[in-house]
């Protein structure tokens, strides 16, 4: 059986989509504890 070699598999994209995953995902999770302050009054 031949051995298959993925050295240069080109996956240009998938940075971009990750970076704005996380950004996304930062900023609902502090939204999310400015949002839950305000309805609770603490602060």
């Amino acid at each position: 059986m031949a051995e298959e070699r993925h050295e240069d598999f080109p996956a240009p994209g998938t940075g971009i989509i990750i970076i704005i995953f996380f950004v996304a995902f930062i900023m609902f999770y502090f939204l999310n504890w400015k949002w839950l302050s305000m309805v609770w009054n603490i602060g």
